[in-house]
């Protein structure tokens, strides 16, 4: 039987309880206001509009992912293998862009393909470009010696000496997740306790996979080995891995004859261990580079191109690298 409270000539209904209000007292009726404001304070909020956030590549959006777990989905650009390095934006991607409150992204160094459409947003989608984020570990672009292939490569990366592969080194994400919470919660006040809370949970996972990274990769840190183009230097130096060189500073651009001869000489006086492809190039080339000797092939990959776009991708990402490190260095009956 419903009751009620005749104040001011309004009856206010209270449909859960057989006691009248008059009979629960004073503090009863203000427990059940106050539990009724709450309830509809926790209503508006949940059904506020959730920002529409757009990130660029799969390590980014998984740390995005996670920092809005349970508030929304950030949009991811590139879905698959694609290159940052030489990928156009289709016109349904530069409507996203251009619906955005925020957007997530690495920098000119990487995501080449965003520098016109940038200028062409409106002061509506706020940007965050991780590489401007201060307390960031920020390595040299490596040239010469090992590193340098032709002029073509050079003037590639001259404008750029900052190498800017910094999400594979667990510190920078941590740096990176704090970055986007702080950036969220400006757009989304709202939920601004919910961003912090998922970024510490975030952070302490990280601070594990750092552990276990460390501990996985010490008995292989001293072997030489080569990669297909310089993207892991953030890992490399984290974890004190040898690499002695890379095929090629561009991952689109093909060596000649002549460096390949260098690369072959360099295989066999530093008693290189393993040569990395990676899934969006050409393997051959690699083939073609150890034929004929005992050099062992492997593939990393420094942006998930073949793992499923989510919250995981990140943590899924940095143990698929240590994997195929290890396995490929190690001899066979230590790998474990």
């Amino acid at each position: 039987m419903l009751t009620y409270l005749k104040i001011s000539d309004k009856k206010m209904f209270f449909p859960h309880t057989r006691k009248s209000p008059l009979s629960m007292g004073m503090r009863g009726v203000g427990g059940v206001l106050i539990g009724t404001l709450l309830t509809l304070t926790a209503q508006a909020n949940s059904t506020a509009p959730v920002p529409h956030v757009v990130v660029t590549i799969k390590p980014i959006h998984a740390l995005a992912s996670g920092v809005m777990d349970g508030v929304g989905t950030p949009h991811l650009l590139l879905q698959g293998g694609e290159s940052p390095h030489s990928y156009s934006l289709r016109p349904s991607q530069v409507k996203q862009l251009h619906a955005a409150d925020l957007l997530i992204w690495v920098g000119p160094a990487v995501e080449i393909f965003l520098e016109k459409t940038i200028t062409t947003l409106s002061d509506k989608t706020k940007r965050l470009r991780l590489l401007k984020v201060q307390g960031l570990t920020l390595l040299k672009v490596r040239k010469g010696g090992a590193w340098e292939t032709h002029d073509h490569d050079d003037a590639h990366h001259e404008a750029f000496d900052v190498d800017p592969h910094i999400w594979l080194d667990p510190h920078n994400a941590k740096v990176i997740v704090q970055a986007i919470a702080r950036a969220l919660s400006q757009i989304d006040a709202n939920n601004a306790t919910h961003y912090t809370a998922n970024a510490t949970r975030l952070m302490k996972c990280l601070d594990q996979l750092d552990q276990d990274l460390t501990h996985q990769l010490a008995p292989v840190k001293d072997l030489p080995y080569l990669v297909f183009h310089d993207a892991y230097q953030y890992f490399e130096h984290r974890y004190g891995l040898t690499v002695v060189g890379a095929i090629s500073l561009s991952p689109e651009i093909r060596p000649g004859a002549k460096r390949l001869r260098q690369l072959r000489a360099r295989l066999k006086n530093q008693q290189v261990r393993c040569v990395f492809s990676e899934p969006q190039f050409e393997s051959a080339l690699v083939a073609t580079l150890i034929e004929d000797t005992s050099v062992r092939r492997g593939t990393l990959d420094p942006l998930g191109a073949e793992l499923a776009a989510g919250t995981s991708v990140y943590v899924t990402l940095l143990r698929n690298l240590a994997k195929s490190l290890k396995q490929c260095l190690a001899l066979p009956e230590k790998v474990q």
